[in-house]
């Protein structure tokens, strides 16, 4: 599908200028003035209004957060009747992207009126399997009696996943936080669902939503509450990090090996934590390299 939009305005002239100024402080008077002039004239080109128009629909008709749109070459104008062909480069908030080919099409014959149509490529769907997962909605310190990074708290909100989704289903995503999980099940039968479990026990469940190829993954009973607690006391002692500075646990599915395990980020700085799902091998990640924990 291909998304268009017309319409019609006085063909407009790029920015020319001859600048007249005192020979002293020419140069830097005329190189200002240049960039200036550079700048009116890209805000005004034909390419600079495709690139609002895929940001404006690609965020209201798809919803999607857009941190930046580029397209090439920079068409200033298209003549009357005329095509130009891009290929416009989008990076969404959330760090993925993709790459459409984008047209700027004026089948006007007037040569005093631009009309401008523009398309554009739809999207690839998100694959909620490998995109980024959410932040979490519930902020709650993991110094709180009702942490999730407690065992006994995290086993209550666990056992109402287990029911809701059997045994049988796979993790492909998880971050712990104290006050929420956030996470992606996956079923047999390629198709998965985003689902947000807070402290209080409280569960949103996404859509399902298609995926092809195979995913890595853990089942239920992997997802071991007394480990989460033992790497989270082993983390603020051996690691001489306090308690409140650790922001989650995110499962992984490459550790060395081809190991599941969880990488464990602090609130601030470079330096984490790892360790094997069942809560082995534990190490302290920092720029120069990984050591053993315990």
């Amino acid at each position: 599908m291909r998304l268009t939009r017309h319409f019609a305005a006085a063909r407009r002239l790029l920015v020319a200028s001859v600048v007249l100024a005192p020979a002293i402080g020419l140069a830097t008077g005329c190189s200002g003035v240049r960039k200036a002039i550079d700048n009116a004239n890209a805000s005004a080109a034909a390419y600079s209004d495709l690139q609002g128009f895929i940001r404006d629909q690609l965020t209201t008709k798809f919803s999607r957060s857009v941190r930046s749109v580029s397209c090439s070459p920079h068409v200033d104008q298209v003549l009357p009747g005329d095509t130009a062909n891009l290929t416009c480069a989008v990076v969404f908030s959330d760090g993925t992207s993709y790459s459409t080919p984008a047209t700027i099409t004026d089948p006007s014959t007037d040569p005093d009126i631009a009309t401008e149509s523009f398309s554009f490529s739809d999207p690839p769907a998100i694959d909620i399997t490998t995109a980024p997962l959410p932040s979490p909605a519930v902020a709650l310190a993991a110094t709180s009696p009702d942490s999730l990074l407690l065992a006994g708290n995290l086993a209550s909100v666990l056992g109402k996943l287990t029911a809701r989704f059997g045994t049988q289903d796979l993790i492909v995503q998880m971050a712990i936080y104290p006050g929420e999980i956030e996470a992606v099940i996956a079923g047999s039968n390629g198709e998965a669902r985003a689902v947000t479990a807070t402290y209080t026990g409280a569960l949103t469940v996404g859509p399902l939503t298609a995926f092809e190829g195979p995913r890595n993954g853990i089942d239920f009973s992997q997802v071991v509450p007394g480990a989460i607690q033992r790497l989270t006391e082993l983390i603020t002692t051996k690691g001489k990090v306090r308690l409140a500075s650790i922001s989650r646990f995110a499962l992984t599915n490459s550790l060395p090996g081809g190991n599941s395990g969880w990488t464990i980020y602090l609130t601030s700085g470079s330096t984490r934590f790892r360790a094997l799902v069942l809560g082995g091998d534990p190490q302290v990640i920092t720029p120069s390299g990984p050591r053993d924990l315990d």
